[in-house]
């Protein structure tokens, strides 16, 4: 299966069931989505697919339609996000786990826009 993360694209072989979080970290190597609950709760995971923000523990890969955007993919040392350069001026880290869901999950920015739990 093809999937563009980041804005590079991957022939990803895995089973289209297979938790699209297992397939950033086990088979990608993107290890900024972390694993929290497992049902979609704590936000660890977030990602974006096409913008809006997704919990990928619960998302099956195969059902991935769109582009997928990580913590890594969202700014870059030196031009960070808006957001994430707030997180540092805010001083808003704690033991950090689970920052990178807490970024993806507000980066939308829009009032009343929430995370999507299904592709």
């Amino acid at each position: 299966m093809k999937l563009t993360v980041d804005d590079k694209l991957y022939d990803v072989d895995v089973e289209p069931e297979m938790p699209l979080l297992w397939v950033l970290r086990d088979e990608l190597g993107i290890t900024g989505p972390k694993y929290g609950c497992g049902i979609a709760q704590c936000g660890a995971c977030t990602v974006h697919i096409d913008g809006m923000p997704a919990r990928a523990c619960s998302i099956p890969a195969g059902e991935v339609k769109g582009k997928i955007t990580t913590i890594e993919g969202l700014g870059q040392p030196g031009a960070l996000h808006p957001v994430q350069s707030a997180w540092i001026e805010h001083q808003v880290a704690q033991c950090g786990y689970c920052q990178s869901g807490q970024i993806m999950s507000r980066h939308p920015f829009g009032a009343g826009v929430s995370a999507r739990r299904g592709a």
